[in-house]
């Protein structure tokens, strides 16, 4: 049924002038037919009374939408505990490869036979696994590190993020303002994300976690005394609080952002798409740019840049790498390095290879350059790789980064426990699912 104005609604409660004339006119015409043509009693022939006026029916105001009322009076800088189902996108896709990684590392394999016969090493690997999940739970919600490492396995097991009692953080939760993810309050009084939205998509995702776990967030502007959607938009975008674009980095509407956060699935309407070159950007991390105090979305304007190279030729596409099935993960996993002279070396078509290519690209920009509209590239993070470079300095540091990107969680010396590669964690858990025993994972 088509939506009808206000005024239009008026008009169709009540009738026209033309109709109330027509019907008045036709009033004498069937009275004399129902009298004959007339009477000789006066009383029958005296004018009849002029019909009451129609009264008009007056518009009904449009209904005004319900206003979230609890967060109405937070000012910038206030710290407020939220469920992450309150928080809504600013943003329409994520990069998957990154969720994957925070959910293959976060869920170790109790049951890992690798270990087994040692319990010292099996507990050793649950405090990088399992322990990194509260590690990274404590210092997004503002309370720093866990207060202490699991000192059993039956401890590590007993531990749930839903369940606040079974683990500790070294500080109360909003202690540390610094390390929180920061929330607009919207005209209607809701919380829009504009910092987090991979932080809590994939606390949203992990099985002890979901739309119900409690978070902590900063007030970076409350919006709550804009009159409309639209002008609340309209500052969001003038503020590049908002990252229009798919997961193809087509433009979309307001109208199109997702209704949740988390990844799109089958089971459950809403959530948010893959943008693939977002993933790879997550990986170029600490080889190709920092993260310390970049701008919102900065991710998204270099991947944005890096789309631009490819379409130019300047940067091979990422259908020209083995990323994804129906590769297999060793074809995935190749190890892709940067030489002291900073040539490419391993394979030329792996994860790491498109990461090690994005890398040097974006490296080899000068600080002045455009990366995005006035966004340059050392407002970004780029990294200077320098040939040659000593142990300890940054190029040496990004060559490193690079090089442990897809290597596995054991040493090959020993068979101790290490500390695994990003890509390995993402790749296998693409794979494979949850790490366990008998799965692709390789134990």
């Amino acid at each position: 049924m088509p939506t009808r104005s206000p005024s239009e609604l008026a008009s169709l409660a009540r009738p026209s002038r033309l109709m109330r004339a027509f019907a008045l006119a036709l009033l004498p015409l069937a009275l004399a037919a129902c009298n004959g043509g007339g009477s000789d009693d006066d009383a029958e022939n005296a004018p009849l009374p002029a019909p009451p006026p129609v009264a008009e029916t007056p518009a009904p105001e449009p209904e005004a939408p319900a206003r979230n009322t609890a967060y109405l009076q937070a000012k910038p800088g206030d710290v407020i505990q939220v469920r992450i189902e309150e928080l809504n996108p600013t943003q329409a896709a994520i990069g998957y490869d990154q969720i994957y990684y925070k959910l293959g590392r976060w869920q170790g394999d109790f049951d890992r036979a690798t270990w087994a016969a040692d319990p010292a090493l099996q507990l050793d690997y649950l405090n990088r696994t399992v322990g990194k999940k509260f590690d990274d739970y404590c210092e997004d919600v503002g309370g720093a590190e866990r207060a202490q490492k699991f000192q059993s396995i039956a401890q590590a097991r007993a531990a749930r993020l839903d369940q606040p009692d079974t683990f500790t953080c070294k500080d109360a939760p909003g202690t540390n303002a610094a390390n929180l993810k920061t929330v607009v309050v919207g005209w209607d009084g809701n919380l829009y994300l504009t910092d987090g939205h991979h932080t809590f998509s994939s606390l949203r995702e992990i099985a002890d976690g979901g739309p119900k776990l409690p978070v902590w967030v900063k007030v970076d502007a409350n919006y709550s005394d804009l009159t409309s959607a639209a002008a609340f938009w309209q500052r969001m975008v003038d503020e590049r609080r908002a990252w229009l674009r798919d997961g193809q980095n087509q433009p979309i509407t307001v109208d199109q952002l997702p209704a949740r956060l988390g990844l799109a699935n089958a089971q459950e309407p809403g959530g948010m798409q893959e943008d693939r070159y977002r993933s790879l950007v997550y990986f170029t991390r600490d080889i190709a740019y920092s993260n310390g105090n970049l701008p919102e979305f900065a991710e998204f304007l270099w991947g944005d840049w890096l789309r631009r190279q490819a379409a130019a030729g300047q940067l091979q596409g990422l259908d020209q790498y083995k990323m994804q099935a129906p590769a297999t993960p060793a074809q995935i996993l190749a190890v892709s390095t940067l030489n002291s002279s900073l040539a490419p070396t391993g394979s030329a078509d792996s994860y790491a290879a498109a990461v090690r290519d994005a890398s040097l690209k974006m490296s080899a920009l000068n600080d002045a350059d455009i990366v995005f509209e006035d966004r340059d590239a050392a407002s970004l993070g780029r990294i200077v790789l320098a040939p040659g470079a000593a142990s300890g300095s940054p190029t040496k540091d990004a060559r490193d980064t690079l090089e442990e990107l897809p290597r596995n969680d054991f040493k090959t010396s020993d068979s101790t426990p290490r500390g695994a590669g990003k890509l390995w964690f993402a790749v296998n858990y693409r794979t494979c699912g949850k790490p366990a025993a008998g799965t692709c994972w390789g134990w």
